[in-house]
């Protein structure tokens, strides 16, 4: 990780690679419409401060080259540890995780809390930010959870959501693009349980109830 006097510049090149590769390439995948519809959490600080390079992380994609700045400040406001020990608490931990994730524009940091291929579309949405020059910086308002649905293996939990969230620039400083707008949805989370006795989620399906920017 090379030091520099202003953001971390995050390099993200998009060609086809491995997870033992030193940077893991990734792609944008361009459908992907929605606001956050893997899920959105507001754990993430945006401000500037001094930072170094790293690179950038996703999955098996390709695509094209982009440096992205992040604040230390921003790389430094990690959520609380996660908690995977029940379907609801796993459901949280996701929320926050992946809103740290695409703040920073790294989505190996929630893999813990999540499915091989939910960590794809959440790459993936990190992907179609950057090529849009910018960063997802969101806040949960509000979280009410339903009741969980669970089985030896699976387990689907309801939830409605209201978030606020911003679009901030790749470029040094992370000016902001856009926001806070507020965003309101009807969600419905899978999970399933890994060997080790613990929850991570595996999709989301999110109605969204207000028109997203």
């Amino acid at each position: 990780m090379r030091t520099t006097k202003d953001d971390t510049k995050v390099r993200s090149r998009f060609f086809a690679a491995t997870r033992a590769t030193a940077c893991i390439w990734v792609c944008v995948l361009g459908c992907l419409a929605l606001l956050a519809l893997a899920g959105c959490s507001g754990q993430s600080k945006g401000s500037n401060a001094e930072s170094s390079t790293a690179p950038a992380v996703g999955n098996h994609m390709a695509g094209v080259a982009a440096d992205v700045y992040i604040s230390e400040a921003a790389i430094k406001a990690t959520p609380a540890p996660w908690a995977l020990e029940s379907p609801s608490s796993a459901v949280r931990s996701y929320l926050d995780w992946t809103s740290y994730a695409y703040r920073i524009a790294q989505s190996k940091v929630a893999s813990a809390t999540m499915s091989g291929p939910e960590g794809v579309r959440v790459d993936a949405y990190i992907q179609f930010n950057i090529e849009k020059q910018r960063l997802m910086d969101q806040k949960l308002v509000s979280l009410e959870l339903g009741k969980p649905k669970v089985t030896a293996t699976s387990a689907v939990v309801p939830a409605k959501e209201t978030w606020t969230y911003s679009y901030l620039s790749t470029s040094k400083g992370n000016k902001l693009l856009g926001g806070p707008y507020t965003a309101k949805y009807d969600s419905s989370y899978k999970l399933i349980k890994t060997k080790n006795g613990t929850w991570i989620v595996d999709s989301v399906k999110a109605q969204a109830l207000t028109p997203l920017k």
